[in-house]
């Protein structure tokens, strides 16, 4: 099975490329503990210094002195080829579903979607991950616009199951104390999660 990729620069950071791929490839993610060989051999000789997985990309750092321009190609074959086995590939210890998922909201709040919250003067922060269930805490102006359900789920939704499908629910809570309230749980609608006959 071929993945199909495609390269981003990591801003303030010349030795690294971020490798967009489909969400989910992989099912972990951080450091991997063991690479495929088609990668371990460009760790071996010396041409790759550093490999982590995200929800959606893989990042790659070559040595310094090393030009994209002259090892990209390599690179981007090895890549190729190890995604067409996950198996091949070893997560950190403890590594999970929910990791991925965690990151996913993480980069959706840190991103384009908190940007936008922010830029209306509210608050959103990740509260749990546990079972493909999301906790966020909804805070500032926010708290109560009658547009918050709109916004998690044309864009925090999208954003979230873009980088990870395994999101199975959302679950928000206003800050406690927003208005002398202890909080109030929502529950987002979410479409289902297909899974396949075979799966």
């Amino acid at each position: 099975m071929s993945v199909a990729i495609h390269p981003e620069p990591v801003a303030g950071d010349p030795t690294a490329v971020r490798w967009v791929m489909p969400a989910g490839t992989l099912p972990f993610v951080g450091a991997p503990a063991a690479l495929p060989p088609e990668l371990q051999t460009l760790v071996d000789d010396g041409t790759v210094t550093r490999v982590e997985v995200e929800p959606d990309a893989v990042r790659v750092a070559i040595a310094a002195g090393r030009s994209w321009r002259v090892v990209g190609g390599r690179v981007r074959s090895a890549l190729v080829a190890a995604l067409g086995d996950a198996s091949a590939w070893r997560g950190p210890g403890g590594a999970d579903r929910d990791d991925v998922l965690r990151m996913a909201v993480e980069q959706v709040i840190a991103g384009d979607v908190g940007d936008y919250v922010r830029g209306h003067g509210g608050r959103i922060s990740l509260l749990d991950v546990r079972g493909g269930r999301v906790e966020v805490a909804l805070g500032g102006a926010c708290a109560h616009c009658p547009s918050s359900d709109l916004t998690l789920t044309q864009r925090f939704e999208v954003a979230v199951r873009a980088r990870c499908p395994d999101v199975t629910e959302v679950v928000t809570r206003d800050e406690p104390g927003a208005s002398g309230e202890t909080g109030r749980r929502r529950l987002l609608p979410l479409r289902p999660v297909r899974r396949s006959a075979a799966g």
